[in-house]
């Protein structure tokens, strides 16, 4: 299983992202034999031989060396490996400009056959859809479910702004509950904005007044284009650059509080 965090000053939502490591830790049935905070003391300490910031790590843990099988109990203690590379980010201009995304045919795994909630190395749905935005010369693939309503992308969670208010599937719509869509959410509901998660059709969301992504390296992303129909004016729309000010600026209290809880554990850094 991975997990990615970025790195500012401080790992962001490294708590948020440990939670659901664990959490998908359980829906494998799969023991991680340490505690939330021993994982997060963990990475700190292994930052501490990394000679530059502004980095993503990657924490990647397997059962454990074993005799081959299914058998879950035939690896006794998991293998930890924590390793981090220079963040590459989005280039300012395409949030100026706005990105373009495709939906594809390609069904999302239901969690009655592999749980999108287990955030795992086995990436080959999502591979595959991606697949169908590179051939589209598109940034982002958005993946449908058997009644043909959209639920995320590759590696983000979709929004739809109509009439003023923001649309997203559902959590029970086979997604993965990204990080950054719920804070998203939550930050909508701030700001006083209407938010509904429900359904959305490919064709609703060509028809939308704004769309944008989230997730962790794209925050909130920007869409022009959806199947090669225009939405709205280039760069962010009214709602959109309400929703990505207000991100920015959780990001600054994050680390602003976060200097006070890890601070000490950087301090020969």
């Amino acid at each position: 299983m991975k997990l990615l965090a970025l790195m500012d000053e401080f790992f962001f939502e490294l708590e948020a992202h440990i939670a659901r490591l664990f959490h998908s830790a359980s829906l494998m049935s799969f023991d991680l034999q340490k505690s939330e905070d021993d994982y997060i003391r963990d990475i700190y300490q292994a930052y501490q031989n990394v000679p530059h910031d502004n980095m993503y790590m990657r924490i990647q843990i397997t059962r454990g060396e074993g005799p081959i099988g299914l058998g879950m109990s035939n690896a006794a203690k998991p293998n930890v490996v924590i390793y981090f590379r220079h963040l590459e980010k989005v280039d300012p201009k395409a949030y100026e400009t706005g990105g373009a995304i495709v939906t594809t045919a390609r069904l999302r795994n239901t969690k009655k056959a592999l749980d999108p909630n287990i955030k795992s190395g086995n990436y080959l749905n999502n591979v595959l859809a991606y697949d169908d935005a590179v051939k589209a010369k598109a940034t982002e693939s958005i993946m449908i479910n058997a009644q043909g309503l959209l639920t995320e992308g590759t590696t983000s969670n979709i929004f739809s702004v109509k009439n003023g208010v923001v649309i997203t599937p559902p959590v029970d719509f086979d997604i993965l509950q990204g990080i950054t869509r719920r804070k998203v959410l939550a930050l909508a509901k701030d700001l006083g904005l209407s938010v509904r998660e429900a359904g959305i059709t490919p064709v609703e969301l060509e028809n939308s007044d704004e769309v944008f992504l989230t997730a962790s390296v794209r925050e909130v992303f920007p869409i022009h284009w959806v199947n090669g129909k225009t939405i709205g004016k280039p760069g962010f729309g009214p709602v959109t650059k309400r929703l990505a000010e207000a991100y920015k600026s959780y990001i600054a209290s994050y680390s602003a509080k976060m200097k006070e809880k890890y601070g000490a554990l950087l301090q020969a850094k």
